[in-house]
């Protein structure tokens, strides 16, 4: 497993990433007027930093799983490791940039800067899913 330490150590710095979103989150929630645990004013929009830290923590969550399910997979079937390091690696990079932009920038605009981040992240999932399936299918 050696070879992978590079991917592994990737694994855990997108799990860091998502437990300080969801720390962040919370602690922008508990600054609301009417706080309700665990609910968002639905009338916050992107310019209230309460709104951006929970569509980031909570995109975050999203993405997690197909992207922790292909890389875990990968290692299962020990594909090429140099490989899984970069594309993961890509992928880490990619995240903590969509959330630092999501967190900085207030915007309706869609697609937005935090979106070619996220579709960075997106696309390197689909590329270890690809792999995952030639792999399987040959």
């Amino acid at each position: 497993m050696e070879e992978y330490h590079v991917s592994f150590i990737g694994i855990w710095a997108i799990l860091v990433l998502i437990v300080i979103e969801a720390i962040i989150a919370m602690g922008a929630s508990r600054t609301q007027k009417k706080l309700i645990p665990g609910v968002i004013n639905p009338e916050l929009g992107p310019e209230s930093f309460v709104f951006r830290s929970d569509r980031a923590f909570k995109n975050s969550l999203e993405n997690i799983v197909p992207f922790l399910g292909a890389a875990l997979m990968s290692i299962l079937l020990s594909l090429d490791p140099t490989r899984l390091a970069r594309l993961i690696i890509v992928y880490v990079i990619s995240r903590y940039i969509f959330t630092g932009v999501y967190y900085s920038v207030a915007t309706r605009k869609n697609p937005s800067l935090r979106s070619l981040f996220y579709m960075i992240g997106f696309i390197v999932t689909i590329i270890m899913l690809v792999d995952i399936g030639r792999h399987l299918l040959s």
